[in-house]
Order: structure tokens, then C-alpha cells, then sequence
């Protein structure tokens, strides 16, 4: 998957201005494909440059104008014919996984303590995609309708982080029965 995908997806299911589109990708795909403010606006100029994108551009009295995209043909091309290729599945890089598979040389304390940190930020990550959800929820019904398969991306993230709690208290017991021994 590149950026600039990413962001055709993003206008096709909404037009916007480039400030819109950063939010949009902090609060959405940004959790698993992150971008930069500088990176999202230099793929939008280039998508326009190429003919993907077009923008209309409003006049603002008190702040710069703002330029809204939205899809060319040619941009709903690309992004079909993106969309029809087959994607390889995800490796998982992790270094918290690595010392894991390495924990027989932790000390018991030093250890717990990093299960604890893992169980902090994924309890937090788990809070903030389940108020995305509850506020997707409150969308008006076509709104809810076009972003079904994003908000089913949203679930997938709230899978993985109840998964990821699950198994730090696995790793918790574990230390249990290990200090137990």
C-alpha cells in the first residue's frame, strides 16, 4: 500500500481540503499506515500534477484559502486498479515480541514492569478506537453507510487490542507459575 492510495481512498469516500485529509488520516488509517503532514501534502500535489485529483479552491477572509480534492476519473482508475491487486499479508515487527522470545535472560522485576508498560498503551490504544467507534456510531446514516468498511478496519484494531491484553496477562501468569517454581 503507498500514501497515495491511501489518500484516493480517503477522498473517494469524502472530498476535502489537505488540513481535512490529516486529520482524517490521524484519526483512521493513521494507526496503521501513519504519514506525515509534509508527506500526505507533497502526495496530494502530486496526485493533482498527475490528473488523479482535481480542487476546487474557497476563498477565506481570515485564513489561507483552502483547496478541496476530490477524485478525476482517472484518480477512480488508479484506485480501481489498485484495489484489484492482491495485497501480502503484514509481517509483525515488534521489539517488545523480540525481548519476549528473549525474556529467559529478564529479571523478574524488570520484566513485569515491561508487561505492565505493554498493558498501559494498548489499554489506552483500546480507549481511543472504541470512542472512534462510539462516535462513528453517532454519524448520520448514509455517513455510516459510506465508511462501513473503514469503521470495520476500526474493529480489526479493536480486535488486535483486546488480543494483545489477553496475552500480556498469559505473559503475567506465566511470570506467576514461573516464580512459583
Amino acid at each position: 500500500m503507498s500514501l497515495r492510495h491511501a489518500l484516493l481512498g480517503l477522498i473517494d469516500l469524502e472530498s476535502g481540503s489537505g488540513y481535512d485529509l490529516v486529520q482524517r488520516i490521524r484519526h483512521s488509517i493513521g494507526f496503521f499506515w501513519p504519514a506525515s503532514h509534509q508527506q500526505i501534502y507533497r502526495e496530494l500535489h502530486s496526485l493533482s500534477a498527475e490528473g488523479y485529483l482535481q480542487s476546487l479552491t474557497e476563498i477565506q477572509t481570515h485564513r489561507p484559502d483552502r483547496h478541496i480534492y476530490s477524485l478525476t476519473a482517472a484518480g477512480a482508475n488508479e484506485l480501481e486498479q489498485w484495489l484489484a491487486q492482491d495485497s501480502a499479508p503484514a509481517k509483525i515487527r515488534d521489539p517488545f515480541l523480540l525481548r519476549v522470545f528473549t525474556a529467559h535472560r529478564f529479571t523478574g522485576e524488570v520484566f513485569l514492569q515491561q508487561i505492565e508498560k505493554q498493558k498501559n498503551i494498548h489499554t489506552e490504544t483500546l480507549k481511543l478506537y472504541e470512542k472512534l467507534a462510539d462516535k462513528m456510531q453517532q454519524w448520520p446514516e448514509a455517513k455510516r453507510y459510506r465508511y462501513r468498511f473503514a469503521r470495520h478496519t476500526l474493529q480489526l484494531g479493536i480486535y488486535f487490542e483486546h488480543a494483545w491484553l489477553q496475552w500480556c496477562n498469559e505473559l503475567l501468569e506465566l511470570m506467576t507459575e514461573k516464580n512459583n517454581c
